[in-house]
């Protein structure tokens, strides 16, 4: 046996990187390498990483090294000449690396919903949502244990894959970590525990991998070092990862804290869903743009957010201190104390209602043009902004909240309510329910993944194809309307057979409830209008429905074939494109020649400027995120509606995108100066 004393002077102590370089050292010899801290707090096996880790050795830590074995001496030699080097983590690239990982980190994205805020990240990863303990029988032991090496194989490729993209894009200083993981993932410490506990106890792999994961993890929450109990959260990304892969549910959201700031590549509806906003104080994500889903809910629930920041998410740790200013469409990781003294803080929170009195009802231009200013809705926490915002009811609900993973639907009564609830909360006016618009950004964990899932199996096609769960849901809006003024909308029809298909399941379970003696109430049927085919048979469409629906953000998505969630065409998509402008023109026209109401809605009726011009275009119906009310109104009501008529007549002779952005420019300037600054207006 041999040993010698060493002390950590690595700049950020032993931690996860240092911690693989040593255990790959260690592991090229066959004996025994022990470390322990000479205050006698720990001790660590030399070649398993989560060994390692648990020392919690930061900088000035003294260590005794204890080697024993037939080659005891050389690999004695090898760590302690390791430490020495400080874990060969100060060659020239790497070093660029610790600096910039210690050092002020900014980012650019796009400020998608206004407010400065300053929080701890709080990382959100697609993992587990619910664990559960399962009894396995003796016999079934041994496939048990292997249906967790087969996750942790599939673990390992996954980070293999990552790892090798990381490096490629942004270069070996940022995939590093990758390879702690990977090491995680064949330490024993993890491996062989988690098998031991599910033969011991005869438990299924998740609750096994969960149960050792908590304990090692409970290791981290007692490090004095703010530093090293920050890597905690590599080790809960692997657990996250293999539960992940045992089980295919969405993520286990841990307790949010009051400064909490969510990053993730990107955010799902259903995942929003499941959070307290209350302790939500912005949001970070890599994807995302102005009309990405991420977006809108973001601003419908006024909360400051970022998205399209590429790789930021893989940036942090849970616990980094975060500023999001979507003023400057920044965010800034380890932000210095004199940047923190720069930033002016806003201090509103999720939903907010206004200050001072607020009106209600239509708002009426200076030559009497009556407009309905109406609520788009996603989650019952927003179900108290339509009050609060004067909103006329609501224009359009988005129900994929109610989608539930791993590929369930919520129940029949569940459905129905969360339906009776929004026709409380909408009132005299009512609300319009859209049917699950399943695919594209919404709602993709119910369903097999495709390769262009906006144009795949998604909306009235998902609805159609799986007619239980439309009809589920149909019973369920049809049923609420008993007790409330509700209407029906079929997203994302192509044309009159759509229409037809889905009308014939409405009808059928009409008839249904009625067989049953169900109470419920007919509704009023409508449709989205947001493809270029449905524009062009709008005519057609129209003698088949009660009402419409204008969606300009999938109407310019699917008219000038730009994704609107990806950043990297964002300059691409045009509201003001004058084939969108056509589209919608043709379809008011259409539902006034067929005399039915027609509610635009999207961020376009949002928008104060581009609300102006759809009043010009003859909408008086819009339906926009409820906190957006308040402005929209009071622009509408200092315009006269014949001008912007006549704006809008000349918008619709313009050639392309620029030159109607420089004509809505110009005339707005000239018509209403005090209500449009320049930076209200299309640039």
């Amino acid at each position: 046996m041999a040993e010698r004393r060493v002390q950590v002077t690595s700049r950020l102590g032993l931690h996860a990187r240092a911690a693989a370089n040593l255990v790959r050292v260690a592991s090229q010899f066959k004996s025994c390498l022990t470390l322990e801290r000479l205050d006698g707090n720990a001790e660590a096996d030399a070649k398993s990483i989560l060994s390692i880790l648990t020392l919690a050795a930061s900088r000035g830590t003294d260590l005794r090294i204890i080697a024993s074995g037939a080659d005891e001496q050389e690999a004695l030699d090898a760590v302690v000449a390791l430490f020495s080097r400080d874990f060969d983590e100060f060659q020239k690239e790497d070093s660029r690396h610790i600096s910039r990982a210690i050092s002020e980190l900014r980012c650019k994205g796009l400020g998608v919903s206004d407010g400065v805020e300053l929080g701890r990240v709080l990382r959100f990863q697609e993992g587990t949502r619910e664990v559960y303990r399962a009894e396995i029988a003796e016999a079934d032991l041994e496939r048990e244990r292997r249906r967790f090496r087969a996750a942790v194989r599939l673990s390992r490729r996954q980070l293999e894959a990552i790892k090798d993209r990381a490096e490629k894009e942004f270069g070996r200083g940022h995939a590093y970590i990758f390879d702690a993981h990977l090491l995680f993932l064949q330490d024993a410490k993890l491996t062989r525990d988690v098998e031991d506990f599910i033969v011991k106890e005869r438990s299924n792999a998740e609750w096994a991998a969960k149960v050792v994961g908590d304990g090692l993890l409970s290791m981290y929450t007692q490090i004095n070092d703010e530093y090293l109990r920050e890597r905690g959260s590599d080790i809960e990304d692997v657990i996250q990862r293999l539960l992940a892969n045992l089980t295919g549910e969405g993520p286990k959201y841990p307790n949010l804290l009051e400064d909490a700031v969510i990053v993730s590549t990107d955010l799902l509806p259903s995942t929003i869903a499941e959070l307290n906003l209350n302790h939500v104080k912005a949001i970070a994500t890599d994807a995302g743009g102005w009309t990405s889903h991420m977006a809108i809910i973001a601003r419908g629930l006024g909360l400051t957010a970022v998205v399209g920041l590429r790789d930021f998410y893989h940036r942090t740790r849970t616990g980094d201190r975060v500023i999001v200013d979507a003023q400057r469409g920044e965010v800034i990781l380890h932000p210095a104390s004199e940047t923190v003294a720069e930033h002016q803080f806003t201090t509103h929170g999720p939903t907010a209602a206004p200050a001072g009195v607020v009106e209600h009802g239509p708002v009426k231009t200076l030559d009497g043009v009556e407009i309905s200013l109406r609520a788009n809705v996603e989650l019952p926490t927003e179900f108290q902004a339509v009050h609060d915002f004067g909103a006329c009811g609501v224009g359009l609900f988005r129900s994929e909240f109610l989608l539930s993973r791993p590929g369930l639907m919520s129940s029949e009564q569940r459905q129905y309510e969360a339906y009776r609830s929004l026709a409380e909360a909408a009132g005299e006016y009512g609300a319009v329910v859209r049917l699950f618009d399943v695919g594209g950004e919404v709602g993709i964990e119910v369903k097999d993944r495709e390769r262009n899932p906006a144009l795949g199996l998604r909306a009235v096609r998902f609805n159609l194809h799986n007619k239980e769960v439309m009809r589920t849901q149909v019973r369920a809006i049809l049923r609420a309307a008993a007790a409330g003024n509700l209407s029906l909308v079929i997203p994302m029809v192509a044309d009159v057979a759509d229409v037809r298909m889905s009308k014939r399941v409405i009808d059928e379970e009409i008839e249904r409830l009625k067989t049953e003696n169900v109470e419920f109430s007919a509704v009023r049927i409508g449709v989205m209008i947001e493809v270029p085919s449905a524009v062009l048979t709008a005519e057609r469409i129209a003698r088949e429905v009660d009402f419409f629906e204008l969606g300009t953000n999938d109407l310019v998505q699917y008219t000038l074939a730009v994704d609107r969630g990806n950043d990297k065409v964002s300059e691409w998509f045009r509201t003001l494109h004058p084939a969108v402008l056509y589209g919608i023109d043709r379809t008011l026209n259409a539902a006034k020649g067929a005399n039915i109401p027609i509610i635009v809605c999207g961020e376009m009726a949002s928008t104060p400027a581009y609300a102006v011009l759809l009043a010009g275009m003859g909408a008086v119906d819009l339906s926009m995120i409820p906190a957006m009310i308040p402005r929209v109104r009071a622009v509408l009501s200092q315009i006269k509606a014949h001008e912007a008529r006549e704006i809008a007549t000349k918008c619709l002779d313009v050639a392309t995108a620029n030159e109607v952005e420089e004509l809505v420019r110009d005339e707005f300037k000239a018509h209403w100066p005090q209500l449009f600054p320049p930076n209200a207006l299309p640039r």
